[in-house]
């Protein structure tokens, strides 16, 4: 077992398919096969479920997963340590809310790279729930969601409280109370305080446009398709040049927290670290 080996083998559960993983990797599909077959021979177990449409982890894959990433992670720290003393490098994937991606994030990302220009970024969009997810599974270093989360795995950093508002298209007597609604995918978090708005204000929930996209969103909405929740900071362009129109949301419903999340067995390496520290006190000034 090496790290060569033990990073196909995370690859390939990344993936979900050997081909796949070639792809990412650069590999032949033949080699990875064989890797992963000489590693479970070598174990003296199966590590994966095998199907037509690709591969699942076994009870045992999952508990090797979980060790194998502490493994390439540390190796990796150790290495550009001792190689590169003096330079921050290697690579880190981070989770986002698409509101932050077109706020705040931009402007720390910038920042980061300047300063460590030999990190490579990967920077992932989703709903919080994907996300979450996704650092659960050790797919991501780390990522910015919104709401609360009530899994003991994680570290939780506070980065703000996002004001949010109700959003319409900018004409005259608009019709909240039947006006169709715009959506993000379940597990967003903007979409969980629309709920409670709409409950709240005893409004039904029946057959809701759903979009994946923030600015085809607030495009729809100023077309007059529907209304929908989002942070005031994004939507304050549209209503500066008139695109759309917002309502004051009740207290209960005006903010939501946005944090900064990693698992708390994660190896944090000085690239991560460092973005932390980018990230934390970009909102601290």
């Amino acid at each position: 077992m090496n790290t060569e080996t033990l990073t196909m083998f995370i690859t390939v559960a990344q993936a979900g398919s050997i081909s796949a993983a070639a792809t990412q990797l650069g590999y032949a599909q033949s080699n990875i096969s064989t890797k992963i077959k000489q590693l479970e021979v070598s174990l003296n177990t199966q590590l994966f479920y095998r199907n037509n449409r690709g591969v699942i982890l076994t009870a045992t894959g999952q508990q090797l997963f979980k060790q194998a990433i502490k493994i390439v992670r540390l190796t990796d720290n150790i290495t550009a340590d001792i190689q590169h003393p003096n330079d921050i490098r290697g690579q880190i994937r981070i989770g986002t809310l698409q509101t932050a991606a077109s706020t705040f994030l931009p402007q720390v990302l910038s920042h980061y790279h300047q300063q460590y220009a030999e990190v490579a970024l990967t920077i992932q969009t989703g709903t919080t729930l994907a996300s979450t997810q996704s650092v659960l599974n050790y797919q991501l270093d780390g990522a910015i969601i919104g709401g609360q989360i009530s899994t003991t795995d994680l570290s939780v950093i506070p980065l703000m409280q996002e004001s949010l508002c109700l959003i319409t298209a900018n004409v005259p007597n608009v019709d909240i109370q039947h006006s169709p609604i715009l959506v993000f995918p379940v597990g967003c978090a903007y979409r969980k305080t629309l709920e409670r708005w709409l409950d709240n204000q005893q409004i039904t929930l029946q057959q809701p446009i759903e979009f994946d996209y923030l600015n085809a969103m607030i495009a729809s909405v100023s077309a007059g398709l529907g209304i929908t929740i989002l942070p005031k900071r994004v939507v304050q362009p549209y209503v500066d040049t008139g695109a759309v129109s917002t309502v004051t949301l009740p207290k209960p419903f005006a903010n939501l927290p946005v944090s900064f999340i990693y698992r708390h067995d994660y190896i944090i390496g000085q690239p991560l670290a460092q973005f932390i520290d980018e990230l934390t006190n970009f909102q601290n000034n």
